[in-house]
């Protein structure tokens, strides 16, 4: 597994954690998302790209979080 610290050093965890939603994360969701981010960042890795590469188009560690929460509600 790659590290996958950001340029500013924020882990992956550290992220999602900063997420702001209308209805905070509960811990559960926070950590799935974390998985979900990481397992994609491994896969980009295998391409050369960064989580500092996917901020210039997107928001992924949202996204994630995002995801994880549709999915277990």
């Amino acid at each position: 597994m790659t590290d996958h610290t950001d340029s500013k050093g924020r882990t992956p965890a550290a992220r999602v954690m900063a997420v702001k939603r209308a209805t905070p994360a509960l811990a559960t969701e926070q950590w799935e998302a974390t998985q979900l981010l990481t397992a994609l960042l491994d896969a980009a890795a295998a391409h050369g790209v960064t989580l500092d590469d996917f901020d210039w188009v997107a928001d992924l560690p949202g996204a994630c979080l995002d995801v994880t929460r549709r999915k277990t509600s």
